[in-house]
């Protein structure tokens, strides 16, 4: 057995616990009376880079990941440590299998049909944001502007060209060191669910390509650098805690904007580690998911900006995830994007049609480059501080996106991406205390709905009615149960349409999960879960 291969099967066996330790008198030896009887060889260590708050444990079962029985024990294992009262939170970081769709071909998307009319001409997608006129107010196309970007890693496509990337910043949070390099396995031979080899250099593609319209793809900001930071092997965020870290390294290497193209249930320290980027003046965004019918995280996150996609002639694409949560739309539908089909097994550099909200979030990465580097990043923190990336949503909203005829605003956000209108916008003024003020601190109720569609009010009324909760308890019960109740919102579609009154049933007939801890089956279902006493 190689190394790459043994380090596979650890990793699908690997559980990871997030924690918030108290202010002060934290150890984490405190947790190993709880954990050395269920996670082998566990080890505790900090979370984010200068925090002694946000603890991450890990360790192996015999478990594998995306399984029921994985998530069983993860959900457990939170309740365990819980109850010891040595920490003051605590959530399993694990994907959810709902986002999963076996019917959908693995690996990248290739030039087939079934794209748009409108969408053969590789530049259509920078005509619809107006980029040529963007870039006549910012010559120089993003010089200058980093853009941090968490995802499977770079490669030397020669349709991007090197130069489009910083390779001085890069990181692989998943080999631990310094060369995120996608070693492009192939879609067959992985074990992740929807694997995607070469989308970290698909969506650097459309930030900062160097090619031209005939020998490559032209990025909307090619003037700026992509930082590859190695996070993930799947579109589907694995463990949120790579992301995480990703986004903090991003922080502190001085990038200006992070892109995220992958997603998933998220958890409390990535939410955490996205407040620390955008306390320091960056800008961070995310793509609002596919074929899910929600916002995945972390674009749910009110500290994130969410991206939904459209397509030729400002129509949406019918499969972008949309909701209150999304904050604008971008071309996503059929963009041509450099990257990787297989052909006998190896790997082949090509430029084709590809659709995601991936692209989307790329496209918007890149308009910020451009009006970052019209105004001058350290400008813009100085003036603004925390909220350089309010006043960019300020200005999406007000008259920076086009808003076609029939519009659904509540659905698809505040329009489609105008990058020479944004440019050509007036930085709004600032009070001193404006600057001081960050993203205002979202509630666990207020994150949950964000994450299935909901507004917090809703969310409440829902859970009151249902399980007969109300102030305080409910906070108590919503707050000690968060990472799991998201979870199943997410993987049980009939648990999150019976809360929510989206189907006929109540709530309290519907069977456990087995994936349910025993505590969470009891406190909101009034019974254990299958498969437990």
């Amino acid at each position: 057995m190689d190394d790459s291969t043994e380090k596979t099967r650890l990793r699908v066996h690997e559980m990871r616990i997030a924690v918030q330790a108290p202010a002060s008198g934290f150890r984490p030896d405190d947790l190993a009376d709880v954990l050395c009887g269920v996670l082998a060889d566990w080890e505790a260590a900090p979370l984010l880079e200068d925090d002694d708050t946000l603890w991450l444990i890990s360790g192996h079962v015999e478990e594998q990941i995306g399984t029921g029985e994985y998530a069983r024990k993860a959900h457990s294992l939170v309740q365990a440590v819980l109850g010891t009262g040595t920490v003051t939170r605590a959530e399993a970081d694990l994907p959810v299998t709902a986002f999963v769709d076996p019917a959908r071909d693995r690996g990248a998307a290739s030039d087939a049909p079934g794209f748009p009319p409108g969408s053969e001409a590789s530049r259509w997608a920078r005509d619809a944001i107006r980029c040529d006129e963007a870039w006549a107010i910012e010559p120089t196309r993003g010089d200058g502007i980093r853009i941090g970007h968490p995802d499977t890693g770079y490669t030397l496509h020669p349709n991007l060209g090197v130069d489009a990337l910083d390779l001085t910043r890069d990181r692989d949070f998943l080999a631990n060191d310094d060369d995120a390099r996608d070693p492009l396995v192939s879609p067959d031979d992985s074990p992740w669910p929807l694997p995607f080899p070469g989308h970290g250099t698909t969506t650097a593609s459309v930030m900062t390509g160097q090619g031209t319209e005939a020998t490559g793809i032209v990025g909307v900001a090619p003037g700026a650098r992509v930082v590859p930071l190695r996070a993930v092997e799947s579109v589907i965020q694995l463990f949120d805690s790579d992301v995480a870290r990703a986004v903090d390294h991003a922080r502190t290497t001085g990038c200006h904007v992070v892109s995220i193209s992958v997603g998933g249930k998220g958890f409390f320290g990535l939410e955490a580690a996205i407040q620390r980027a955008v306390d320091a003046g960056m800008i961070v965004l995310g793509a609002a998911g596919n074929n899910v019918g929600i916002v995945v995280a972390p674009a749910s996150y009110p500290n994130c900006l969410a991206v939904a996609a459209t397509g030729p002639d400002d129509q949406p694409w019918p499969e972008s995830s949309r909701g209150r949560a999304v904050d604008v739309s971008a071309p996503g539908w059929g963009v041509h994007v450099a990257g990787y089909v297989w052909v006998n097994d190896t790997p082949r550099a090509r430029v084709f049609r590809s659709s995601g909200t991936s692209y989307a979030v790329t496209h918007l990465a890149g308009v910020a480059a451009l009006w970052l580097a019209h105004h001058g990043p350290d400008t813009l923190r100085e003036r603004y501080g925390p909220r350089v990336q309010s006043v960019f949503l300020t200005l999406l909203k007000t008259g920076g996106a086009k808003v076609p005829a029939g519009w659904d605003s509540a659905a698809f956000g505040a329009g489609i991406v105008d990058a020479a209108a944004m440019l050509s916008a007036a930085l709004p003024a600032e009070s001193a205390a404006d600057r001081r003020a960050g993203v205002p601190q979202a509630s666990a109720l207020a994150r949950l709905g964000a994450l299935v569609g909901a507004d917090e009010a809703q969310l409440r009324h829902a859970l009151t009615e249902r399980l007969g909760m109300t102030g305080e308890d409910l906070d108590r019960a919503v707050e000690r149960f968060e990472g799991e109740l998201a979870f199943h919102l997410i993987d049980e579609p009939l648990f999150r349409e019976s809360l929510l009154g989206e189907a006929a049933g109540d709530l309290m007939s519907f069977t456990a999960p087995a994936t349910c801890s025993p505590e969470f089956a009891l406190a909101f279902l009034g019974a254990a879960p299958e498969g437990q006493c």
